[in-house]
């Protein structure tokens, strides 16, 4: 690997395979007849596959028969857990924020949810949190002094790892481990809770959370996701990219793009966290301890 991950797309109808949206026409539209045209329909219209991915009879789905969990796509998986958080999320007012032991009730349940009903940032924490579902490691040449080099191997989920390897590169080069550093730092605040981590991991990320460093603190997390998101956002990949805006949003609202995630996590991957040796993994549902937001 020549580095890390580089490419990100952020319209779910490139993201998604041939197989996903036929899952979610099986659920949605099992009596119809022209399936080509419908795909196309769904690979055009981002709308109409916003409105079916958000559709409760395809959430429903996967809790009542847990094996279409395999049937889907990891990027369809947490687009469905995402709507169905920003489903829950219209509901309710309050979220609740542990730091030092302490836990805190908050009234921003309705900026949570203006952001996550922006599409740019719904479908970037989408393609993130697949980033994460597989950390990956790879090898480059790093100059020791004049005319002696040495390989190096660098994890992506590695904070230390990608600033030294980032640090080696010309600034033109350096967009994708700004913004990687950033999503780890957006992600391990929103599934691990640093200072405030729940029982267990979730399985999709046992990888990275192995990992996750035990020396930053979530004030650590806040302030390094929102520094490399801002630098992300100013680098002119960025704008060929057409992120700068989206880029610039989690910069300056990093705490708040964390708690969609931190909901998702704690209610709909709580039956995914690491379970005893042959146990089986429940289906997708609301955790026994309830959720971190309430309704008024």
């Amino acid at each position: 690997m020549a580095g890390p991950r580089r490419e990100a797309v952020y319209f779910l109808s490139v993201i998604f395979r041939d197989d996903d949206l036929l899952f979610l026409l099986s659920v949605l539209m099992p009596t119809s007849q022209d399936t080509a045209r419908m795909l196309r329909v769904l690979r055009e219209d981002p709308e109409i596959l916003d409105g079916m991915i958000a559709d409760q009879r395809v959430f429903h789905h996967l809790l009542d028969d847990p094996m279409s969990v395999l049937a889907v796509s990891p990027a369809l998986f947490f687009a469905i857990l995402l709507a169905r958080v920003a489903s829950d999320l219209r509901r309710e007012l309050f979220t609740f924020e542990h730091s030092h032991g302490l836990t805190m009730a908050l009234l921003d349940g309705p900026q949570v949810r203006e952001l996550l009903d922006k599409r740019d940032v719904r479908d970037y924490l989408t393609d993130m949190l697949v980033s994460f579902v597989r950390v990956n490691s790879f090898t480059t040449s790093v100059r020791v002094r004049k005319g002696v080099w040495r390989k190096v191997r660098f994890s992506d989920f590695d904070i230390d790892h990608l600033v030294r390897y980032g640090s080696g590169l010309h600034e033109s080069l350096r967009f994708p481990v700004y913004k990687r550093i950033a999503d780890i730092c957006l992600f391990s605040l929103g599934i691990f809770a640093p200072s405030g981590t729940p029982s267990g991991v979730p399985l999709p990320f046992l990888d990275a959370r192995a990992m996750m460093s035990a020396s930053r603190t979530r004030e650590d997390y806040i302030a390094q996701g929102a520094s490399f998101y801002a630098l992300a956002s100013r680098h002119r990949e960025a704008h060929s990219r057409q992120m700068t805006g989206t880029l610039s949003t989690l910069a300056q609202k990093i705490t708040l793009a964390a708690k969609p995630l931190s909901v998702m996590s704690a209610r709909y991957l709580q039956p995914f966290r690491e379970a005893p040796p042959g146990a089986t993994p429940a289906p997708p549902g609301p955790a026994p301890d309830g959720p971190d937001i309430v309704s008024s």
